[in-house]
């Protein structure tokens, strides 16, 4: 996160807190019957996420990974799913409306899950949140194996951004045709696999010097506190949150 979003009141706001909020959303989009009501919480994230002042970061993550699997998910349910009702037909194709409505559906609950995640991680850090989880009373090495998920993948994509540099700078072909890329895979996979090998041993011996496993209380460089404005947006989410279950529950019913 750059520092204009770090000032931001929404950023600033402790982890749990938004993690809350993020949770919010999340059962809102699953228990929602309608397809506009849905559409209106992901709209709702979105606007979160331009408050935040991460939209851009947030709309790119979005329509790489849940975004793409809301597209397929609509073709594939659409031309393939069971269905009476043809809208058109392409080939031999036929595009069926229950295909289409079911698509729809189950598309935008992940749209509002995956979105309400994505816009989490955007404005929380990861060391800021693994240590809201320590001051709730999670173990210390509960947390330290929930922070060494998250950083996985960035770290892994950083190792193989170093490797493919390494492997263009002894003159190997990266870029090309799927047939090239698909002989630099092998090569660039097994010092990936080996230095992320070598990683965690050297990870386990820095926690063993630093006293990982030593029953004192422990110390942290950078801390965080709850503050008023948390409580106050813990409460607001919450009626918020009652109001659109109560609404949802009173949709079903009609």
């Amino acid at each position: 996160m750059s520092n204009s979003s770090q000032s931001n009141r929404i950023v600033s706001l402790y982890p749990l807190t938004k993690f809350y909020i993020s949770v919010a959303f999340v059962v809102i989009g699953m228990v929602m019957p309608s397809l506009v009501s849905k559409l209106v919480c992901f709209v709702l994230v979105n606007v979160l996420a331009v408050a935040s002042g991460v939209w851009p970061v947030f709309i790119r993550r979005v329509r790489n990974s849940v975004g793409a699997l809301f597209a397929l998910l609509v073709l594939i349910q659409m031309f393939f799913g069971t269905g009476e009702h043809i809208i058109f037909s392409f080939w031999i194709f036929n595009a069926k409306w229950e295909g289409l409505m079911f698509a729809l559906n189950l598309g935008l609950i992940l749209m509002c899950v995956g979105g309400s995640l994505i816009w989490f991680f955007a404005v929380t850090k990861e060391k800021d949140f693994v240590l809201s989880l320590e001051k709730a009373g999670m173990s210390p090495k509960a947390t330290y194996v929930i922070l060494s998920t998250l950083q996985m993948v960035p770290v892994l994509k950083k190792k193989s951004d170093t490797i493919m540099n390494a492997q263009r700078a002894r003159g190997v072909e990266t870029e090309g045709s799927l047939m090239v890329r698909a002989k630099v895979f092998v090569p660039t996979l097994v010092p990936l696999v080996l230095s992320s090998i070598s990683g965690t041993e050297e990870r386990a011996l820095t926690l063993e010097a630093r006293g990982f496993s030593s029953e004192s209380q422990r110390t942290h460089l950078e801390d965080i506190e709850r503050t008023s404005a948390d409580r106050t947006v813990m409460i607001l989410t919450t009626i918020l949150f009652v109001a659109a279950i109560a609404g949802g529950i009173a949709l079903w019913v009609i």
